[in-house]
């Protein structure tokens, strides 16, 4: 199983550069709005030590709930889909790059808003090999009507 470390942060906006700059706003927040989310972000460096390069390496992020179950969306009238994204990555070793160093690949998902409940907690998880990172948050609670 790869080796892999990572950073995950939960933020506003990110993206990834094509020289492989991640540049993300708005990082480390923890709460957000309800009944429908804001527009946010899941960025995440995956750092692959020398001895992983050149080999494959499969990731995936899961929304999950308070129970540890997969948050699941209406996508039609009469079907769902759990929130998932994976990806199957080889990260190559730079010419000139030191025997020994860890080469960074990072990853921005902009996510759009979703319908999740208010006053609730969540957690984004990657996992890379059988290692797993964790970004948790929660929904607002609704507020009274003036």
């Amino acid at each position: 199983m790869p080796n892999v470390d990572a950073t995950l942060l939960l933020c506003d906006a990110a993206q990834v550069t094509p020289d492989g700059k991640l540049h993300a706003l708005g990082i480390g927040w923890t709460n957000t709005a309800s009944p429908v989310t804001a527009p946010s972000a899941v960025a995440f460096i995956l750092h692959v030590p020398w001895s992983e390069t050149n080999r494959k390496i499969k990731w995936t992020l899961d929304l999950l709930d308070a129970d540890g179950k997969p948050v699941v969306l209406q996508t039609g009238p009469e079907s769902a889909t759990a929130i998932r994204m994976e990806q199957e990555i080889e990260v190559g070793r730079p010419p000139g790059t030191k025997p020994g160093s860890s080469i960074n690949a990072p990853f921005a998902m902009m996510i759009s808003p979703m319908p999740l409940g208010p006053d609730r907690s969540f957690v984004w998880v990657l996992r890379a090999g059988d290692r797993e990172w964790r970004a948790p948050f929660t929904t607002r609670p609704l507020q009274p009507q003036a």
